[in-house]
């Protein structure tokens, strides 16, 4: 098939130096997949759709480029992405504020560190489950550490090349929706429905390519598919480079902590919810987009999000009568005082923006966050304005809001003791967040009119 070519677009301010790269990530020997405690305790080499790690390189040397890194995975771990960190900054000068990885979240990939506490979950999850005291097998330890390994040369090698192949192109950005997402703790609940797109063409007007965002887990298939697949982002990429043969797609996960698609468990979903993503990107692609002619200034900020309360040992010791998650954690968590180790008092929290001049601001946040930060900011920045990424760079836990952790449940609760945390937060990390994204892009906020600021 020929490549797919518009006619040159008019009004143009200017060009950009634009690199996109894809390599395949899919695992190449049997292994554990993540994300639900309720799949088979086995390793599995089926594979739906292979998984892909996208890079998206934008600037000059001269500018200073920044680089995106979308992976089909159900997380990240800071000491995998501050590898890549560390490498494209020791080999291309590039600063960490520059460089983003986000995941797709996909519930069809392989283990990474993340939450390898489902793997010890026996029995019928989530009525009969207990957790077994024995150390995972070893040939499916292995199989994780070797994965886990590679990937950071995956990932050096995507980059590498995304940054090897920029040329000059035209770099566009615009907002559609779509609807499947739906809140899944409370009926009419929050969600965002927001579908950011970036569209990137060669002068002549060939698609390059195009990074689509949009809140919504990656669950539209369930634990029963022992299996890899992209879930339903997997199938929304391969509907629109199909559409548009020779553009590469990639797809960052919004604030979709408390998101899941309103129906779940069959295959046919994932093809459902991929073209819908499709279509509404099509129709964006062929509108007026506004135009981003310079790369962003990235900025970063750690902070310290304080747990509600670090367990005490005869706390732990009580806690162990839990048969459950909790119980299970405890056990963990008296092992490594024993051993000299102390348990966290706060996590170790980036934030991140990237802003494109007065036409965007894209912030980049951890974990799996839920989607009153982003119903938040839309209120205090101009609607239009705003690009919001999760699941970016370090997948430690969920990030609820001051709301949710008052609420409790899944999201507040018991999913920290599955991501190897010792409590749920405190009520105050959202103002922490909220406080630290404008105290790094301080020209973006005003208090009374709360619009941008050019």
């Amino acid at each position: 098939m020929k490549r797919n070519k518009k006619a040159p677009v008019k009004n143009v301010e200017g060009t950009m130096e634009v690199g996109v790269a894809q390599v395949d990530i899919t695992p190449a020997t049997p292994i554990r997949l993540s994300g639900f405690a309720a799949r088979a305790k086995s390793e599995t080499d089926k594979v739906i759709r292979k998984l892909y790690a996208k890079a998206l390189a934008l600037g000059s040397d001269a500018q200073g480029p920044s680089l995106l890194i979308t992976v089909d995975l159900i997380g990240i771990q800071w000491r995998t992405t501050s590898r890549i960190v560390e490498l494209l900054a020791k080999k291309m000068g590039i600063r960490p504020a520059q460089i983003a990885i986000c995941v797709t979240h996909t519930h069809g990939s392989p283990e990474v560190g993340c939450l390898i506490s489902h793997l010890q979950c026996r029995g019928d999850y989530p009525n009969n489950y207990h957790f077994s005291d024995s150390l995972l097998e070893l040939d499916q330890l292995i199989h994780i550490a070797q994965y886990t390994e590679g990937l950071v040369k995956k990932l050096e090698e995507v980059a590498l090349a995304a940054l090897k192949n920029r040329k000059p192109a035209l770099v566009a950005w615009g907002r559609g929706q779509a609807f499947f997402a739906e809140n899944r703790r409370t009926v009419g609940g929050p969600v965002d429905l927001s579908l950011p797109v970036l569209r990137v063409t060669s002068p002549d007007g060939t698609l390059r390519a195009v990074w689509v965002n949009y809140a919504c887990h990656g669950i539209a298939l369930g634990p029963d598919v022992n299996a890899m697949h992209g879930d339903w982002m997997g199938a929304a990429q391969e509907a629109i480079e199909t559409k548009h043969p020779g553009a590469i797609v990639l797809v960052s996960i919004g604030c979709a902590g408390d998101s899941h698609p309103r129906l779940r468990d069959k295959m046919e979903y994932i093809k459902v919810y991929g073209q819908e993503i499709s279509d509404s990107v099509d129709k964006l692609l062929k509108s007026k987009l506004q135009f981003l002619t310079k790369p962003p200034v990235g900025r970063m900020k750690w902070v310290k999000l304080p747990f509600a309360k670090t367990p005490t040992v005869p706390e732990l010791i009580e806690q162990t009568k839990d048969t459950g998650i909790k119980g299970y954690y405890a056990r963990l968590a008296l092992d490594r005082i024993q051993r000299g180790a102390a348990l966290p008092t706060a996590l170790n929290y980036l934030i991140q923006t990237w802003q494109f001049g007065n036409k965007m601001l894209m912030i980049n946040l951890g974990g799996e966050v839920v989607a009153d930060y982003s119903v938040r900011l839309r209120k205090e920045l101009k609607e239009d304005s705003l690009w919001m990424n999760a699941y970016t760079n370090d997948v430690s836990c969920y990030i609820a809001s001051r709301r949710v952790i008052k609420e409790g449940g899944y999201e507040a609760d018991t999913s920290m003791y599955w991501y190897d945390q010792p409590s749920p937060f405190s009520e105050e990390i959202e103002a922490i967040i909220i406080d630290a994204i404008k105290e790094i892009t301080p020209a973006v906020f005003k208090k009374k009119e709360r619009v941008w600021i050019k």
